[in-house]
């Protein structure tokens, strides 16, 4: 027994088993990659692709759906356009892995090297854990690829925040220049990114102007950008056209009250989903801050200096802005999608307001520096095991990889779309889909999940194929 909690002391062996954590909760989501198909509106941005060409296609969006001028950069990369089937493979395999890369760029720059290696891995470890289990379809986010433009804008926030927190301290026109050319990239991939950026940026101008007396022109100018190419975003005509298409006709939008009141409730309700995870995490943020500050420098961690009462009402003011626009627009909460960028930031948000109220209270001396005890260490540890054993997202994943039933549904895909191919007639008869792996396909009870029907749906796969389908 002495042996065996002797080994957990020694760093190289927790740093082996944070390794093999990450394999065991990352490699089924790798491993059904292989198995991945392109499903719904990827059939319809590769026809628009084909039929307009790449840079054809950029203006014909911007004209009539959506003013995401790198989503739409994004999703016009379809593998399909040049015929291939092997990118949809590829392509979530290269995002998971970037989202660890960025994690871990993130939490080292969090920790500005002041941590063992293995601690820094666990943290990186623990926010990678928690948003795979927190995200309302990991198909959405992570598998389908006209979706890319909110999980890459994820990562690519995860590098941004993780270059100015390295930098913060002593920012340079030079930093400033790369922040905002990062902004640029962010805001025109999705409407919740931009909410958050704009708002944030604002934040930062505004209060370190009035706390420090001075106008802080480095923070103006990233304001400044956010807001424009925001404004930008959001004014384009695409936009305008989608709002007035009739796709949402109901009577409640643009209702003030209704949007005020539901966007509350719906904070509330997604946030509280969130909480026990959050919670246990903070019992492992709050040790990790402890360490921090005992061996920060005078210039570590500026960004912490914040006060947290302003810190936490700027999140929570955030997190409703990512509710009320969709309410407003089309009375309805955030699709799917664009709630897995919402659970992204409040889980980025939470910790960085737990670092901020952990540096705040052992500043002022209400608190002393706290180590994670055994007793504490057990209880985290057993609590992820069993969220890790019982939560929906990773069970799926494995499900789907050792039954084998994301490697029938690339099969039945294949045969499906052999089918189609060697008909002849503009009418073809579809057998129904067998296997639903719910782990890389958005799963519709009211239509195919990979090819839906054009009367209750857009009949994406439809109009590619150039053939009516009915399903038998």
């Amino acid at each position: 027994m002495t042996h065996y909690f002797s080994w957990f002391k020694n760093p190289d062996n927790k740093f082996k088993l944070l390794l093999l954590a990450f394999f065991v909760i990352l490699f089924p989501f790798v491993a059904v990659s292989f198995f991945a198909f392109p499903t719904t509106d990827d059939y319809c941005h590769t026809l628009a692709v084909k039929e307009m060409g790449y840079w054809g296609y950029q203006v014909h969006y911007w004209k009539t759906w959506s003013g995401r001028y790198i989503g739409t950069l994004i999703s016009a990369t379809q593998p399909l356009a040049y015929d291939s089937y092997v990118g949809y493979k590829l392509a979530p395999i290269v995002l998971i892995l970037l989202y660890v890369h960025a994690s871990l760029k993130f939490a080292g720059a969090l920790t500005a090297g002041k941590l063992p290696r293995w601690q820094t891995w666990l943290l990186a470890f623990l926010l990678v854990f928690v948003l795979i289990a927190e995200l309302p379809v990991v198909s959405g986010y992570f598998y389908w690829y006209t979706g890319y433009y909110y999980t890459v804008a994820d990562i690519g926030t995860l590098y941004l925040l993780a270059y100015l927190f390295k930098n913060y301290s002593a920012l340079t026109m030079r930093n400033i220049v790369v922040l905002a050319l990062g902004i640029i990239l962010l805001v025109g991939m999705n409407e919740y990114t931009l909410v958050w950026l704009a708002a944030l940026s604002g934040a930062l101008f505004f209060f370190s102007s009035v706390i420090e007396r001075k106008l802080k022109v480095q923070f103006l100018i990233l304001s400044a950008v956010a807001l424009i190419f925001g404004v930008l975003s959001v004014t384009a005509p695409g936009n305008g056209a989608r709002a007035e298409s009739g796709l949402y006709p109901t009577p409640l939008k643009y209702d003030l009250m209704f949007s005020i009141k539901n966007s509350l409730a719906w904070q509330i309700h997604n946030f509280s989903k969130m909480a026990p995870a959050l919670c246990v995490l903070a019992l492992v943020l709050i040790p990790i801050a402890s360490r921090l500050f005992k061996y920060k420098g005078e210039n570590d961690f500026k960004f912490f200096n914040v006060h947290p009462a302003l810190s936490i009402l700027i999140f929570a003011g955030c997190l409703y802005l990512s509710y009320f626009p969709s309410y407003w627009s089309i009375a309805e909460p955030p699709n799917l999608r664009g709630q897995c960028v919402i659970t992204f930031w409040t889980l980025i948000g939470w910790t960085f307001n737990v670092f901020v109220l952990t540096f705040w209270v052992l500043k002022k001396g209400y608190m002393q520096p706290v180590e994670q005890g055994p007793a504490v260490a057990w209880i985290v540890g057993l609590y992820f095991f069993f969220l890790f054993a019982g939560n929906f997202n990773y069970r799926s994943a494995w499900s789907d990889l050792l039954t084998g039933r994301a490697a029938r549904f690339n099969q039945e895909m294949h045969e499906r779309t052999a089918l189609v191919l060697n008909t002849k007639e503009d009418q073809v008869y579809v057998p129904k889909l067998q296997n639903v792996p719910y782990t890389i396909v958005i799963v519709n009870d009211e239509t195919d999940p990979a090819w839906a029907s054009v009367e209750v749906n857009n009949g994406c796969a439809e109009w590619f194929f150039k053939k009516k389908f009915f399903y038998k």
